[in-house]
């Protein structure tokens, strides 16, 4: 009907008008035009499918392009022969749709037409979500490009599961993908498998797309893979349509943080009760007269105190703060939960026992920290990192760094021959910042001092004999004692020349003022007052010495001098004084910031990859690290490390 073509065209004609007014091309692009200056290696028939119209993206040569808007809708004189055949061709479409297959040409997962342009046209405007094609893949060039090497992934992909339109970013992506589907890139897939992820991704799409999916800096198949991750393969690709698509609005606010290009809010001071108003006064008032049931919380360790320094002193923690509030807050302790079938349990066990809050102590907890939150969306849930973008879970740390700086400081202080050591264990968010500052330490006591950086992460390193050699006698090593190994050294000590190792301070962690302070923002309300105010954002408490969450120590056989030089430094840090990251900064490769600077930003801090220029030493490879250090860096890592290798390790605990 010609009624439909001016439908058409009109909608054709407001997509040029909006194109051109936001400077893109208006009508379908030609991949001759794409390919004229990147060649490609040849061309593989695939035969005839089912494809989507979604991805098709334009023609494939020079020609009547101007014939269409961007998005096939018809532009020319509905007085044309052009229009005629455009409404007949509808007027057969409803009444016996159409039965031949356009052809159509697929480079890098997008679809060109050869030969069908007024099908694919009136199949869009009636809404048909797909249409026949006879297929031919233009291979492109091999290049050393994010782009090609995501697309030779994806043709590992189609090999095994035949599917277009799971569009990936990232590496490693399709990979994850198939490991979460318990398949991989090698073998076949069962046909069942292939229809059931293809319509579940389907389903999916149509959900994303509703939801104005398209407005996010996210494919369509990175969502998926999030979506499916936070529920589980087994869930995730079940049920309606309409369960889909309740499921997408459930961790729509994940998909936005994913998205954003500034993700985290890092809170670095503790929120105060809000104050004002004679009613919210009234509100505090009543809350704390009232009879209360007990705050339940449950900790759910990656290991046991018996084999974790860390695990140690959050279980001090956790008997600090139930000292802390008396009856007011009961807690339960899930040790050795690393596999998932354990975390699940412990999980499920504390949702059944009405606790409020689950705290995870590691960063390589929060893969399942999010699924627990997407299972259980009454619990709140934490986990112990810094810089992970979430937002069903939020993160809490501290700044380790500052107390890092001044332990340089005593270190410089205590050097006689101007060298200085520090072992560090894995290079994720936060370390290298702490590495760096306790390296500014250093140079702020002794400009002429080096600092020897060693990893305890590395395989098959003798960093102590290495630190002997380079006559290094002060060393900054592990933070918290291995009660594994309680005759290890730790904290900051001094190799006398007789060989007797002497501890001088370590950092002080208050992890049970910490929960205190959090605790009372549940009670107190600021925690959903924070949540409603940065809605779109990770909220990372990153909370320093300030906050009193954490402190130095200094050991009484350090001389007096010394010991008052930290405290010097210290108030200067709490009074704004002094800070390890402001000012001049230059790292091992040139200037990082110029005299006179203000400090870097939280972000910049936390994810630091580069090394003060006093430091010998270099970050590790993936190649040199344990399998403990990988699983970290999978997670939280500041080194490059290949994406395929990290999605199996992340997909399989």
């Amino acid at each position: 009907m010609i009624e439909d073509y001016r439908k058409a065209r009109k909608l054709g004609q407001r997509q040029v008008q909006r194109d051109v007014a936001s400077g893109r091309y208006p009508y379908p692009v030609a991949l001759s035009d794409i390919l004229k200056d990147r060649g490609y290696q040849g061309e593989v028939p695939l035969g005839v499918r089912e494809i989507d119209l979604a991805l098709i993206a334009g023609t494939r040569t020079q020609g009547r392009q101007n014939s269409f808007s961007r998005d096939f809708m018809p532009l020319l004189e509905e007085d044309s022969e052009f229009a005629a055949k455009w409404s007949a061709l509808i007027d057969s479409q409803r009444a016996e749709g159409i039965r031949e297959p356009i052809i159509v040409y697929e480079y890098l997962q997008r679809f060109y037409v050869q030969e069908g342009n007024k099908r694919v046209s009136v199949s869009r405007f009636v809404g048909a979500p797909t249409i026949t094609a006879s297929v031919t893949r233009v291979l492109p060039m091999p290049a050393d490009s994010k782009e090609w090497r995501i697309y030779q992934e994806f043709l590992r992909f189609y090999r095994v599961a035949p599917i277009y339109g799971i569009d990936m970013a990232q590496e490693g992506s399709y990979e994850r993908l198939a490991l979460l589907a318990g398949h991989d890139l090698e073998t076949p897939w069962p046909d069942d498998d292939v229809r059931t992820l293809d319509s579940a991704f389907a389903s999916f799409s149509v959900a994303f797309a509703a939801r104005n999916g398209e407005a996010l800096d996210l494919t369509a198949g990175e969502a998926f893979l999030i979506y499916v991750r936070l529920y589980g393969y087994e869930l995730a690709v079940c049920g309606s349509p309409a369960e889909i698509a309740d499921r997408l609005a459930r961790i729509w606010g994940e998909l936005r943080v994913a998205a954003s290009a500034e993700p985290i809010a890092y809170l670095e001071h503790p929120s105060e009760p809000e104050r004002g108003s004679i009613l919210s006064d009234l509100k505090g008032l009543y809350k704390k007269t009232r009879p209360a049931k007990p705050l339940r919380i449950a900790f759910i360790y990656e290991r046991s105190p018996e084999t974790s320094g860390w695990a140690v002193a959050h279980e001090q923690g956790r008997h600090q703060l139930e000292r802390a509030f008396g009856g007011m807050v009961e807690t339960t302790a899930f040790f050795d939960c690393k596999d998932d079938a354990a975390f699940d349990a412990a999980v499920k066990a504390a949702a059944a026992a009405g606790d409020a809050l689950v705290v995870t102590n590691v960063p390589t907890q929060m893969p399942q920290a999010l699924r627990a939150a997407v299972a259980y969306p009454q619990l709140k849930v934490l986990n112990c990192s810094v810089s992970l973008s979430h937002s069903a879970v939020r993160t809490f740390a501290t700044k380790t760094y500052e107390v890092k700086f001044l332990l340089g400081v005593l270190a410089a202080s205590l050097s006689d021959n101007h060298r200085v050591g520090y072992v560090a264990d894995s290079p994720v968010y936060g370390t290298v910042a702490g590495i760096n500052a306790f390296a500014v330490g250093v140079q702020t006591i002794d400009p002429h001092a080096t600092v020897y950086l060693k990893w305890y992460s590395a395989k098959d390193y003798d960093w102590r004999r290495e630190l002997a050699e380079t006559d290094v006698h002060i060393v900054c090593a592990r933070d918290v004692p291995s009660p594994q190994r309680p005759d290890e050294d730790w904290g900051l000590y001094m190799v006398e020349h007789d060989g007797t190792h002497v501890h001088l301070a370590e950092p002080v962690w208050g992890w049970g003022r910490y929960y205190e302070r959090i605790i009372r923002s549940i009670r107190d309300d600021s925690w959903r007052r924070e949540g409603d105010e940065l809605r779109d954002k990770a909220l990372n408490y990153w909370w320093g010495l300030s906050s009193g969450v954490m402190d130095v120590h200094v050991a009484d056989v350090v001389p007096a001098r010394q010991r008052s030089l930290v405290e010097i430094f210290k108030q200067s840090m709490l009074g704004g004084h002094t800070h390890p990251f402001a000012d001049e900064l230059v790292s091992q490769t040139g200037l990082v910031q110029p005299r006179g600077s203000q400090r870097l930003s939280s972000d910049e801090i936390a994810r630091m990859a580069w090394l003060n220029q006093n430091i010998v030493g270099r970050l590790p490879e993936e190649r040199e690290l344990t399998e403990r250090a990988l699983d970290e860096v999978s997670v939280s890592g500041v080194i490059p490390i290949d994406p395929i290798a990290a999605a199996r390790r992340g997909t399989v605990r």
